[in-house]
């Protein structure tokens, strides 16, 4: 009776080791430090106006063990133009001490630093690329090979991240607009923009359309003229998107006599590269 309780007690435990081993061969257990085969960026291809500082990209990591750190291996522009752009060197102004907001220049000159810094870099802990203001990158499909790297090792993600740069882009117009604003860029100098107006398709003289009124609103720049091939305004680049005025001067006759009259509309736009444009708006 002993020795068959005894075998009893032995295969029971030989059950429990096979059990156990064989969950163990089951279940995969994730070696630390592992890099997930599917990090990726969420949204791979991004938009972005050139000229302006953007921070571009959101990583994620699934079940990767963190910290990530990362590095651009490569940059491609699909049409094969240059990306030198991208590598140059911009004057950013850095803080060294609180500001409180009523030092002199000498003062202020103290706790600044001027320092050179790639106009587009990634970085480092984020994945972030990141795009400093006063960058000159032409409009262009640039496509993003990028290096992983945890504890366990490296992992390069091929056309990791796909950014389309354009120069300008009209963001919103009014519905009372026949149709969307253009934009067209007519040479590297000089800085201004030149507004025409057209009306039932023709176009109008530039004392017709007006910028002046309610200027707390819309881009920033300088009048410079009513043309008769439209309203002139010097200004700084890049142009920041902006809720801008502007109003229509309408003239309708009836019975020998005119009638002046006044529309306001708003529209969206932002440039990025210093020159010459054209905005057109249509009535």
């Amino acid at each position: 009776m002993k020795r068959k309780r005894k075998i009893a007690r032995v295969l029971t435990s030989t059950i429990l080791v096979c059990g156990s081993l064989l969950m163990s061969a089951c279940t995969k257990i994730p070696q630390e430090g592992s890099i997930a085969p599917d990090i990726t960026y969420k949204n791979r291809k991004q938009y972005a106006t050139s000229g302006l500082e953007q921070n571009i990209g959101v990583f994620q990591t699934s079940t990767s063990t963190l910290p990530l750190n990362f590095e651009i291996v490569d940059i491609k522009e699909v049409s094969g133009k240059s990306i030198s752009a991208l590598n140059e060197n911009i004057a950013i102004v850095k803080y060294k001490a609180p500001i409180i907001g009523n030092e002199s220049p000498a003062e202020l000159a103290l706790k600044t630093d001027t320092v050179m810094t790639p106009a587009l870099s990634i970085n480092k802990y984020t994945g972030q690329v990141e795009v400093l203001e006063g960058n000159k990158i032409p409009a262009g499909e640039y496509h993003f090979n990028i290096k992983v790297t945890n504890q366990s090792g490296s992992k390069i993600l091929q056309d990791a991240l796909v950014i389309e740069f354009k120069e300008f882009e009209v963001k919103t117009w009014a519905s009372g607009m026949l149709k969307q604003p253009e934009i067209e860029r007519v040479g590297d100098t000089p800085n201004q923009i030149r507004f025409v107006g057209y009306l039932d398709g023709a176009p109008l003289a530039g004392d017709q359309i007006d910028f002046t009124k309610n200027r707390a609103a819309g881009f920033k720049g300088t009048f410079v003229n009513d043309a008769n091939d439209g309203e002139i305004w010097s200004v700084n680049f890049p142009v920041k998107e902006a809720d801008t005025y502007c109003t229509w001067r309408m003239v309708s006759s009836s019975g020998g006599t005119n009638t002046v009259s006044y529309e306001a509309f708003n529209f969206n736009f932002v440039i990025g590269l210093p020159g010459s444009y054209v905005i057109r708006l249509y009535k």
